[in-house]
């Protein structure tokens, strides 16, 4: 998957039929799929389940990367944690370099690997009383893996609009896609910048694939990820909501 596909950070914006014929009298032919050419007498697969074509999976499930996925899915981003200062160890609104212990206290609570030791962290750090970012930024949607289409682009929360001086900031709940088709190629996109007075600061891209985007279905509720590498240190977590929507 190419990381070439930063887009400026402008606003912009964002059935199945079934045919019943009756009185007709057909035969019925059955064959095996072992060599993948028609349909299996297998029983039909429910989701999570192992297939090779859709017809081996229930109601408004397809067989996605081998496995009968929901067709449809509703990908909601929810929030997001931010680092205590920027990649050049200064904090987010003041030209003041954070004490060296801020970075080795990040490292163990990242080495603890939960999200909770995270939190419990930026806690400490919102007391400790540094700077704090004014977050804002939009969300992007690609359908083949490679562009991002200019018409799914979603505000996460407008500039001059956002909650100010927040480590932590959560996006309005209307936010996201709905009815989305599920493929091994979605990809979704999420672009934070500070606000400043005089030139606004990348806090981060981040990107979600497909399998990303599977593990937080399977799982369900709120799921965050650790984009640590993909934000040189600028992003902690995201945390994302996807439903079946089919």
């Amino acid at each position: 998957m190419s990381t070439n596909r930063r887009i400026p950070h402008v606003p912009a914006l964002a059935l199945l039929s079934m045919v019943a014929l009756s009185g007709c009298m057909v035969g019925v032919h059955h064959w095996d799929d072992d060599d993948g050419t028609g349909p299996s007498r297998r029983p039909i697969a429910r989701w999570g389940e192992s297939c090779r074509h859709d017809s081996q999976c229930g109601g408004g499930l397809s067989c996605i990367d081998a496995t009968c996925e929901p067709s449809r899915i509703g990908i909601y981003p929810v929030n997001a944690l931010i680092a205590p200062g920027r990649s050049d160890g200064l904090e987010w609104d003041a030209d003041r370099s954070l004490p060296g212990w801020v970075w080795d206290d990040l490292e163990v609570a990242r080495r603890h690997g939960d999200v909770d030791s995270l939190y419990s962290f930026m806690d400490t750090q919102r007391r400790a009383g540094w700077s704090r970012p004014d977050p804002y930024g939009y969300g992007f949607l690609s359908f083949d893996g490679w562009r991002y289409d200019d018409r799914y682009v979603i505000s996460l929360a407008e500039r001059g609009r956002q909650t100010l001086d927040v480590f932590d900031p959560t996006w309005r709940s209307s936010a996201g896609w709905s009815d989305v088709r599920f493929d091994t190629r979605l990809v979704v996109a999420f672009d934070l910048w500070d606000e400043d007075v005089r030139d606004d600061e990348p806090i981060g891209f981040v990107e979600l694939d497909f399998h990303a985007l599977r593990e937080a279905l399977h799982r369900g509720g709120i799921v965050y990820f650790d984009v640590y590498d993909q934000t040189a240190g600028q992003v902690l977590l995201v945390g994302v909501e996807v439903r079946p929507e089919s």
